[in-house]
């Protein structure tokens, strides 16, 4: 039996404990702690006849006998020390924190190892989309060149819906919310800060190199507008949000940006809709391989959460390494595709010529 903790009863983590409370949950997962600063509130708001202790203390986590925690509280802090601590006392975690890992990574990482226990983030990076352990487990084999992906699902159920229904940028945003994929200022995720976040992370995996997200070249995707996509149809085409980082290895050179770009009408870029998530993973011996999946919302996140919490559970004792990440490389942060600006013939994402 592995016993389970939770931080945090938001959208996610109240998603993440229902499924383990419920009929099917994975054998042998058992969820016994959940932590809230109102836990007194919204502990008649999960429905189970299993024992769970509701605590709005965290030292009540930490002093349990909890083999894994889940970190969902979002935020970098109190997270990133919530998260030191648990690997501290011996725990294993996982988050789906995006902040944390991309800031705090290679020390969580480093200090998960010495204690012997894992810290696993997948939800963190694609939701429901498993790139983190196609990159890092299915690839690793694989001498990694270059990513282009769609990695935020608000963004994306944004775009396509105002390129489906010709209606602003507004009205799309106000139907994502709705649908539980875009939260109540998501300026975060149009800006471009969570994609960059997340494309720091998969710098690390794919390149083995530490990247500031903050430092990723962006184009805030806020001003594109319903005469833009309309634009693009005509050119045969749309726009989507791209998160590209490209790695010259023998250069030691990163190029890296997230921006909303023109990409071609048969590519998988313009197929992907709503809060999905794709990505084409290029390398120099297998070529493109392409991933997708639900990338918003508390069920999708949940399933990337549960799938980490089996990962562990099937193996308790196994350490993963942390990576070795250089500094030594040279980061350009400029935006090698057309903006959404149609006074001039916009390129379109290349790559997904060839998908």
């Amino acid at each position: 039996m592995t016993r389970v903790a939770l931080l945090g009863f938001g959208t996610v983590g109240s998603a993440v404990a229902r499924r383990l409370v419920s009929p099917d949950a994975p054998p042998g997962i058992v969820l016994t702690h959940i932590f809230d600063r109102r836990a007194d509130l919204k502990r008649q708001t999960l429905q189970t006849s299993q024992p769970v202790e509701w605590t709005s203390r965290f030292s009540a986590v930490i002093e349990s006998d909890v083999d894994i925690v889940i970190e969902a509280i979002g935020g970098v802090e109190p997270a990133a020390d919530w998260i030191r601590h648990a690997l501290a006392a011996g725990k294993s975690v996982v988050t789906a924190n995006k902040q944390v890992v991309a800031r705090h990574g290679a020390s969580l990482w480093a200090l998960a190892a010495r204690q012997g226990r894992q810290l696993r983030f997948e939800a963190a990076v694609g939701g429901a989309m498993p790139i983190v352990r196609a990159i890092a487990d299915g690839l690793s084999g694989e001498r990694i060149t270059r990513i282009d992906a769609i990695l935020n699902g608000t963004t994306n159920a944004v775009l396509s819906r105002m390129e489906a229904r010709g209606c602003s940028q507004a009205a799309a945003i106000a139907e994502a919310r709705a649908n539980g994929y875009a939260e109540a200022n998501p300026e975060v995720d149009l800006r471009g800060d969570d994609a960059r976040a997340k494309l720091a992370i998969l710098c690390a995996l794919a390149f083995g190199v530490r990247v500031d997200a903050g430092e990723i070249g962006v184009r805030s995707a806020e001003h594109v507008s319903d005469t833009d996509l309309e634009e693009a149809r005509r050119r045969n085409g749309t726009v989507r949000q791209i998160a590209h980082a490209e790695y010259d290895r023998s250069r030691r050179r990163l190029s890296a940006w997230v921006a909303p770009v023109f990409v071609r009408r048969d590519s998988i870029f313009a197929r992907t809709a709503g809060a999905q998530n794709c990505a084409v993973i290029s390398g120099e011996h297998a070529g493109q391989i392409a991933i997708s999946g639900a990338g918003a919302g508390g069920s999708a996140t949940a399933v990337a959460i549960i799938s980490d919490v089996l990962a562990i559970a099937r193996d308790r004792a196994a350490i993963v390494p942390a990576p070795h990440l250089t500094t030594d490389f040279t980061l350009t942060t400029e935006i090698t595709e057309e903006p959404v600006d149609f006074d001039r013939q916009p390129y379109g994402l290349e790559v997904a010529e060839a998908v």
